[in-house]
């Protein structure tokens, strides 16, 4: 099978941002046609602030809504805090709404998890999984009631096939970063390869998944972004060997259609690397969903193309099982569309 990706409005690599949106407002009030799964995605959201998309999201009708981390900003080690914070968003009249609808899937980032950029150290993160499973209306008989760590899969079915998420624990399990004092950066690479990032267990269960999955497309849904390597934020390329693997193991299926979202950066891109002989991975960034990085004016992206968009958004993306297509869109108030990309497999 073939891959090109089919640039809606242009073309951009390199240094870029779009503050004001340009584009012709547009609406995606039901899916393309009858062959097509669509998900919304989201990540970044303070209870406190206008939460603006959620009657946006409901009009468009995904069969799932799916958070990518940060559902909420509770950094905290008292888990009554993590728990409050859940609470409130539940209590948003549109947000209740749209879990009344579709279903809500989710992993957590840091802020949710109760850690600024914490990992495994963090010392109520038992507590804190369990209220994130709360706060999913996860059943008590759920597997992830007792695992170590919030990793797990989900089905999306229609008449003509499948899309199957895997979440992933980017928190429960990652080594500690390495600040870089040096250069007065956020943090650079651990080449130390004994450090990890998704921990054993999840690796292998990861592994299996791709594996084992007769899904049309699998969607890996990371709360970091994967391709993106050169800011001094959180990323996979923190731990630069954990990096390698994940992409050494999803070119190893580079015959599966795999789509990888991300959240964490307050901003939205998509990127794009070659994985193969016409075949391209692409790692769709959807942040944040009630704030922004609105003073943004550029950073190194090798993978990007198009634009970078520094305006609160959310994600809608449709998956077509007849045709082998993606279609994704970063969204803004109003359901205006401020960025897309077509990618046919």
């Amino acid at each position: 099978m073939k891959t090109f990706v089919s640039i809606i409005l242009f073309l951009f690599l390199g240094l870029s941002c779009v503050n004001r949106i340009e584009h012709t407002p547009e609406k995606l009030d039901r899916k393309a046609d009858q062959y097509s799964i669509r998900i919304a995605v989201g990540s970044c959201n303070k209870v406190d602030e206008p939460n603006v998309f959620w009657d946006d999201i409901a009009e468009q009708s995904p069969e799932a809504f799916v958070w990518l981390g940060d559902i909420v900003y509770a950094d905290s080690n008292d888990i009554s805090v993590i728990q409050s914070e859940y609470n409130k968003l539940k209590e948003i009249t549109n947000y209740t709404r749209l879990t009344e609808q579709m279903q809500i899937f989710g992993i957590w980032d840091d802020h949710d998890y109760g850690k600024n950029d914490g990992g495994q150290e963090f010392e109520i993160k038992v507590e804190s999984q369990q209220a994130l499973l709360d706060f999913l209306d996860v059943s008590k008989e759920d597997q992830r009631r007792t695992q170590e760590g919030i990793y797990t899969s989900h089905l999306l079915q229609n008449n003509y096939g499948t899309v199957e998420l895997l979440m992933l624990d980017t928190r429960y399990f990652r080594s500690s970063l390495t600040p870089d004092t040096e250069n007065g950066r956020r943090y650079k690479s651990n080449t130390d390869t004994t450090t990890t990032l998704l921990g054993n267990a999840q690796w292998q269960w990861l592994e299996k998944k791709i594996e084992n999955s007769q899904a049309n497309f699998l969607v890996i849904v990371s709360s970091i972004q994967l391709l993106s390597n050169q800011h001094q934020f959180e990323k996979w390329e923190n731990l630069p060997h954990e990096r390698e693997k994940m992409i050494t193991l999803i070119k190893c299926f580079a015959d599966k259609n795999i789509f990888v979202v991300s959240g964490d950066r307050h901003i939205s891109e998509f990127s794009m690397m070659p994985i193969g002989e016409d075949r391209q991975l692409i790692d769709f960034t959807s942040s944040g969903l009630t704030h922004s990085y609105s003073s943004f004016s550029g950073e190194p992206n090798p993978y990007r193309v198009k634009e970078v968009v520094s305006d609160p958004s959310y994600g809608i993306i449709d998956f077509n099982l007849k045709n082998n297509t993606v279609q994704a869109y970063m969204m803004g108030d109003k359901k205006q569309i401020q960025q897309e990309l077509e990618v046919s497999y």
